[in-house]
């Protein structure tokens, strides 16, 4: 059984899914559309055609969001023209220099709510007990930003000792199995079988897809080959309810993955490694959250909020009412003072 928080920052949402121990396991982030206006999976949105390209069978369009998207073109159908109208449905959303993957549609357009969005990720979980109401704000958000931290980690610890080591490129995510700090002991699973879980948690939590190649302790053969590459294709497709292909180990030990897109992968919403045309609203969004946290933490205290002139700039522009909303979390006690010349994003200090 999992354990739910949901805490609702400014402009933002979030739910977090938990084992018992305190180990995340998936994070539903949902901002408002006034802040982020891309595309997200589930909404049905015009676009018009801008291009086909029949050899590689793709076609490519504008969404009404203003980005651009692509959709596979099936050999049993026509494709739409160059120039028209037509509907689509959002399969997986846009992220860095990846177009959001779309698929014509009959359907009108529709836009997902952001509850809708919620029971759907819910739905995902096995099972889960919501201790929202027994957690202080200040006490979920810091479980946020400690999975935020879990999630953003290079190296993770193996359930029963063990060491996974996360690399991605731009073609694939390599993960390293290491023995490092293990005792095998009677009753306990083998490295890799404890190793595959855990990386399918970690898949999950942080929203990856595509291709993934995994590096085994030692070259598993046979029977026991095959088992493994069941296991871990039973986990993907339970933790991630997206579409899953495992291949058996290779002689050098190495199992391949496929995991179909679908939400922006975790690293997109920190500043450290979002994509360039995010990172201000990302910030926007970083400054709130601790803003909120710490009038949260101190409710007699006054702070300063500083900006940049970057984002000073994007909070006068943007159609979100956020001082509004943080005027009436935080009583008027965060004053907003835009031009910072510090170097930084934003700086919260005590008045």
């Amino acid at each position: 059984m999992l354990e739910l928080i949901d805490i609702s920052w400014i402009g933002e949402r979030w739910s977090l899914a938990s084992l018992p121990n305190g180990e995340p396991v998936a994070l539903f982030i949902w901002r408002d559309r006034d802040i982020d206006a891309s595309a997200r999976c589930g909404d049905v949105l015009p676009a018009i055609v801008r291009s086909i390209d029949r050899s590689g069978r793709m076609g490519f369009v504008d969404l009404s969001t203003g980005e651009q998207a692509f959709f596979n073109i099936s050999e049993s159908r026509t494709p739409p023209i160059v120039g028209a109208h037509i509907n689509v449905s959002v399969r997986a959303e846009a992220y860095g220099d990846k177009l959001a993957n779309v698929s014509p549609t009959s359907a009108q357009p529709v836009i997902l709510s952001e509850s809708d969005a919620q029971n759907a990720w819910l739905e995902r979980l096995p099972g889960y007990a919501d201790l929202t109401d027994e957690l202080s704000f200040v006490q979920k958000a810091e479980m946020c930003r400690a999975a935020i931290d879990v999630a953003s980690a290079s190296t993770v610890t193996i359930d029963n000792g063990g060491e996974l080591h996360f690399d991605h490129t731009r073609a694939l995510t390599a993960i390293d199995v290491d023995s490092s700090g293990r005792v095998q002991r009677s009753g306990v699973p083998g490295l890799n079988t404890d190793a595959l879980a855990t990386a399918a948690r970690h898949i999950n939590l942080r929203r990856l897809a595509g291709l993934f190649v995994v590096d085994l302790e030692g070259a598993p053969k046979g029977e026991k080959a095959k088992g493994l590459a069941a296991q871990f294709q039973a986990s993907l497709k339970a933790l991630t309810g997206r579409t899953v292909r495992v291949l058996p180990p290779s002689v050098f030990g190495l199992i391949e993955a496929t995991v179909a897109r679908r939400e922006k992968p975790l690293f997109e919403i920190t500043t450290e490694t979002c994509s360039a045309e995010r990172r201000t609203m990302e910030a926007f969004l970083s400054a709130m959250r601790e803003a909120l946290t710490l009038a949260e933490s101190d409710r007699s205290a006054f702070f300063a909020l500083k900006t940049s002139a970057a984002l000073t700039e994007y909070m006068k522009q943007t159609a979100f009412d956020w001082q509004g909303e943080l005027k009436a979390r935080t009583g008027g006690r965060i004053r907003w003072e835009p031009l910072n010349n510090a170097g930084l994003d934003y700086q919260i200090e005590l008045i």
